[in-house]
Order: structure tokens, then sequence, then C-alpha cells
């Protein structure tokens, strides 16, 4: 016969199940031999952390512990300490993000990451990755990637801080919130105003004021942690530099 059935006995089943609750999945791509039955032992032991909203997973300047996490569920922001005692916002990071990349490989963390909302997360040792990338090449590219996109996003960041009005960042965040939510016409926002003016480079009255002046003119609904953009071909044009009159002159 050309297509052959094959029995999913209790041990395939767990086999399954343990391969999809791994944090390493996403970049576990080598197919095995066709035929070949799965290793009778799981390929990872898992490490999970659960962090309520405003507790550390770590700390600027923590000792790096060789371990990658990957956020299962919940919102985390990943931050540095200003120069004048603030904070700067690196990247707001959600289900599926990776965090600690930016602190491989160094003896001390560069970054803090807190919890925005409550947390899972699944903590990877360093070494068993490096185990995972040298035995399947094709997972070695997807990693690549991935790093490639991390920094990409940053420089994108860096970019918009140096050469874009308020009303402009304002719009553009608003809009890239929604990029990830997957499709769906409502996006969170789980941060204070505080942190998206830290994310901005701007003030927390500079944010509300735009935030304002796009609910006034109905292309900006927000309820409790959460928005919508009915008026999103407009918001898109403000992200791309239209004009924005707010009530009071805008400063960043």
């Amino acid at each position: 016969m050309a297509n052959r059935l094959r029995l999913v006995t209790g041990s395939v089943a767990d086999h399954i199940r343990r391969c999809q609750a791994c944090p390493l999945n996403a970049l576990c791509l080598d197919e095995a031999p066709p035929g070949s039955l799965p290793p009778q032992q799981p390929c990872l032991e898992q490490r999970c952390v659960q962090l309520h909203g405003g507790e550390h997973l770590f700390r600027v300047s923590d000792t790096v512990d060789q371990q990658l996490h990957i956020l299962r569920k919940g919102d985390i922001k990943l931050y540095q300490h200003g120069r004048e005692g603030g904070q700067h916002i690196i990247e707001f990071l959600g289900p599926g993000a990776w965090i600690g990349l930016e602190s491989l490989n160094e003896e001390r963390r560069h970054a803090g990451a807190v919890a925005l909302t409550d947390c899972e997360i699944a903590s990877v040792p360093y070494a068993m990755l490096t185990a995972l990338l040298d035995r399947q090449p094709r997972s070695a590219e997807a990693f690549g990637h991935l790093l490639s996109c991390t920094i990409a996003r940053h420089q994108q960041h860096a970019a918009m801080l140096r050469s874009t009005s308020a009303a402009q960042r304002v719009a553009q965040f608003l809009l890239q919130r929604l990029e990830q939510a997957h499709g769906y016409a409502k996006a969170t926002l789980p941060m204070s105003r505080q942190d998206i003016a830290d994310y901005l480079g701007l003030t927390s009255s500079t944010v509300s004021r735009c935030l304002s002046a796009l609910r006034r003119r109905g292309w900006l609904s927000m309820g409790q942690r959460a928005f919508t953009l009915p008026g999103r071909a407009d918001v898109e044009r403000v992200a791309a530099g239209a004009p924005l009159a707010l009530d009071d002159a805008v400063t960043s």
C-alpha cells in the first residue's frame, strides 16, 4: 500500500503531548527518519516559572544563569535603567517571546525583565539549546532568523525614537500592538501610560494627549487594558507623518 496507517500507541501519544508542550517545539524542525519510533524519554526536562504582575524574572546586573526563557502566557517588559534614574523600556513581550537573548555568554544581565501580568515562563538551559542546534541544522537556521528579527525590531525602535514626532510614535505603537494580536480586532495594553512613555521616549502627559486626540476623532476606542482602532486608516496616516492637532502643544 502506498499509504500506511501508523498505530498511535499510548507511548507515542505521550511523546506527542510532550513535544507539543516543549518550549523548543518551534525550533525542533528536522524530521525523524520514516518509520522511526519516538524516544522513550523526554528530550527536555522543563522548568516552569510562575510570576505575578510586578515580579521580576531577573534584574539588571543579575548574574547570568545561562538560561533562556520562553514566555508561554502573560506579558513582560524588558527594561534598562535610565541615566537620570528612570527606566528605558526596550520591548514589551507577549506569549511566544524569548527572554534573555541580550545576555547570552555574558556574566551580568544587561536588562531586567518584570511581569506586567501573571505569567507562565518555561526556562531552558542554554547548553540544551546549543545541543539541539548542533544536532538539527534547520533548527540552527530558525534560531538565526529569530535573532535577526529581534535585532531588526530593536533597530526599528531606535530609528523611530530618532526621526518621528510624538503623534507618530503613539500611532505606530498602537498599530504594532494590533499587529501582535495576530489578526484580532482588539489588542491589549497591559502596561501603564508611564511604561508607554518610557518606551516611546515621551512624557506620560504627551502620550495621554495623543491618545485623547485619537479618541476625540473616533479613530481609537479604549476599554480597560484593551483598545480597537475604528479609524485604522487614519491612524496609519498619522503613523506615516500626517499631522495630528492636539489641544495643547506636544513636546517630546
